[in-house]
């Protein structure tokens, strides 16, 4: 793991916009470019992996995401792909945020998903991802992932 004192701002947090549309669900993550940067260096075991605006790290950020964010309908695992990306500058270099947006299908019928999000996980002892979850009715959750506190299976109606 990578010390706390590799990265200066105060907290581990990364924040997901889940909403489910006609068919699928999408969903916007937010983190901190530094914590993005070292997490998927050390799963991808590629010491020189730099975040950039490119197809190449786009494949393997969407792959660190659908292995650590998993989404299942029942035994059916879903696969998220990257739809967009972006940057949200900060005035201190350490809280500038990369977005992705991945989408996912979801299989005819879905009344449930389950997540299980350990997103940051293998970094961070004290990490927590947030989840703002909207269902198709417009039903807004808010979830809170912890280590102990990595799943939750969620209505989308």
């Amino acid at each position: 793991m990578v010390s706390a004192a590799a990265t200066s701002h105060p907290f581990r947090l990364s924040v997901a916009d889940m909403r489910v549309t006609e068919g699928g669900l999408s969903a916007e993550i937010r983190f901190f470019w530094d914590d993005l940067q070292f997490a998927v260096m050390e799963h991808s075991s590629d010491m020189e992996f730099v975040l950039a605006d490119s197809p190449e790290v786009d494949s393997t950020v969407e792959a660190y995401i659908n292995e650590l964010l998993l989404l299942r309908v029942g035994e059916v695992t879903l696969m998220g792909r990257v739809a967009a990306r972006g940057v949200e500058d900060a005035d201190i270099i350490d809280e500038i945020m990369w977005w992705y947006r991945l989408e996912y299908a979801l299989p005819a019928g879905t009344e449930r998903v389950e997540i299980r999000n350990r997103l940051l996980f293998n970094l961070f002892e004290d990490q927590r991802n947030i989840v703002n979850f909207r269902t198709l009715g417009g039903r807004k959750r808010t979830y809170d992932f912890s280590w102990g506190r990595e799943s939750v299976s969620i209505p989308l109606l």
